[in-house]
């Protein structure tokens, strides 16, 4: 498999030819991934316009970027896929993961309005938890999570899970593990909460 990267408006684009497959191919391709989100670039657009096959490893390879990106403030989008991608796509049910465009030019813009979104400030809230339980995945393709219980929070919100798949200052893979002290921040839309006033 073949890579060809290059900036675009501010976006790292990566256009891949070839399959990918178990093996170098896989291997090269996240090894470049992880070093794109570690160099700390934010806006990565994979076009696949030229990806002939790909196989379940390959698949996994791209779940674990996308996962990576977003644990590192970072999004990584798809372009050009064929219909043959597209619908192994919608086989796995991965179709919802991604952010899927047409066109490498679409998957481009689409970052400046997410910046947009961005500018508008979220009132937010930092409250500590520990994980309660780690649930393994039913699927090679789907992480594993972790149960977390928060102290403090209203009692609709005091457990949540979240994938188990955390990178850590060096890019690489970490996990959570059962009774681990975690920190857990909520973001939300400031017209999507309410001010909560003590009844005197």
């Amino acid at each position: 498999m073949k890579m060809t990267d290059r900036e675009v408006d501010g976006a790292f684009v990566l256009a891949l030819d070839g399959r990918i497959v178990l093996g170098e191919e896989s291997q090269a391709l996240r090894v470049k991934l992880k070093s794109l989100i570690a160099e700390g670039k934010k806006k990565i657009v994979l076009n696949v316009d030229n990806i002939r096959y790909i196989d379940s490893a390959g698949l996994g390879i791209l779940v674990a970027a996308h996962v990576s990106a977003k644990t590192q403030g970072a999004s990584l989008k798809l372009s050009n896929l064929g219909s043959r991608f597209r619908e192994v796509l919608q086989i796995t049910k991965l179709l919802t993961v991604f952010d899927v465009y047409n066109t490498e030019a679409a998957a481009i813009a689409s970052f400046s309005k997410l910046t947009d979104k961005a500018a508008t400030e979220k009132p937010s809230v930092t409250l500590p938890g520990i994980v309660e339980e780690i649930i393994e995945s039913p699927h090679p393709g789907i992480p594993e999570k972790a149960e977390i219980s928060i102290q403090g929070a209203d009692e609709l919100y005091q457990e949540i899970r979240i994938e188990n798949t955390l990178t850590d200052e060096h890019g690489d893979e970490v996990r959570l593990k059962e009774g681990a002290l975690v920190e857990v921040t909520v973001e939300a839309a400031a017209g999507a909460t309410t001010s909560k006033v003590a009844n005197t």
